[in-house]
This record gives structure tokens, C-alpha cells and sequence, in this order.
């Protein structure tokens, strides 16, 4: 077999293997999303990222997945592009929304985001890193992480526990 054709296989293999962990990582992480929605009593809207990854889906069609009652400008600077693994749920009377995105403004510009909004004037996130920024907008306080290496989600669940476990309702 010449060595065109096995550099050939070879990139495709990668290419293929690449696929493969990507997709495992995005299943993983959805299925921590539902779990950790089960574990608080919350519901888990989605879609799953392989879901989203997979189908093309209007801006109006990724906003349906968020709550009518979560202001679009309560966002980071930029809008939101995609969300996904969309969580949504109540402690003491206060709903709390939490869920990956990419904001961004034009195509190709996107960052990973991952966004956990409460309904509150107040700011109900207490000590958190200088990493995270919060913002407020309408009645909704959301914190939000952007990172300089881009991963589908930039909180991990534990992360996500933590900040859950720490606010005041």
C-alpha cells in the first residue's frame, strides 16, 4: 500500500477518533446535567449537546428552550447563540436556570459559556473566584464563566453543586 493512501487512513482515523471522544464527552456531560437536575428536584429541558450538535436549529427554535420567563438581555455582553442542557428549578420560592451556550456575535466568533441564573435583584452568589462575573438584568441575577481554553462547558458539575449548595434559599 503506497504511503499516500496509509497517511490518508491514518488522518481519518484521527479524525474519526476525534469524533468518537467528543461525542462521549457531550453525552457524559448531558447525563451529569440530568442527574444533577434529578438530584435537586429540577427539570432538565435539553437538548443534550449530541442532540444540538447534530440537527441545525434556529435561534427562535434554541430560545424556546429557555424559560419565557428569563429575560434575552440577561446575558453576558454578548447574546446567546446555542443553549443546551437547559436545567430549570425552584429552591424557597426562587427559580434558578442553568445551562450551557455559546454567546457570540457573528458566526465563527462563539465562546463556550456555561450560565446559572437566579430570579433576584440581589446578588446571591458569595464568594466566588475572580474567574466568574455576574451580571444583572431584569429581576435575574446570572453568573457565567468564560475560559481561554474553549470547552463545550466551562463549569463542571461539582462546580455547579457548589455554587447550588451555597446560595442562600
Amino acid at each position: 500500500m503506497p504511503n499516500f493512501v496509509i497517511g490518508l487512513l491514518f488522518g481519518l482515523a484521527i479524525v474519526v477518533l476525534a469524533y468518537v471522544l467528543a461525542y462521549g464527552l457531550m453525552a457524559h456531560r448531558a447525563k451529569g446535567m440530568r442527574s444533577l437536575a434529578s438530584a435537586w428536584g429540577f427539570r432538565y429541558i435539553g437538548p443534550s449537546a449530541s442532540r444540538w450538535r447534530s440537527s441545525r436549529r434556529s435561534r427562535l427554535e434554541v430560545e424556546s428552550n429557555l424559560p419565557s420567563s428569563f429575560p434575552r438581555t440577561c446575558h453576558p455582553p454578548l447574546p446567546f447563540k446555542q443553549v443546551w442542557n437547559v436545567i430549570e428549578g425552584q429552591r424557597s420560592g426562587v427559580s434558578i436556570l442553568i445551562f450551557d451556550s455559546i454567546i457570540g456575535v457573528e458566526r465563527g466568533t462563539g465562546r463556550y459559556c456555561t450560565f446559572i441564573a437566579i430570579e433576584t435583584e440581589e446578588n446571591p452568589f458569595v464568594a466566588v473566584p475572580s474567574t466568574e462575573k455576574v451580571v444583572h438584568s431584569h429581576g435575574w441575577t446570572g453568573l457565567y464563566r468564560l475560559r481561554f481554553l474553549q470547552f463545550p462547558w466551562t463549569m463542571d458539575i461539582q462546580q455547579i453543586k457548589r455554587l447550588l449548595n451555597n446560595l442562600p434559599y
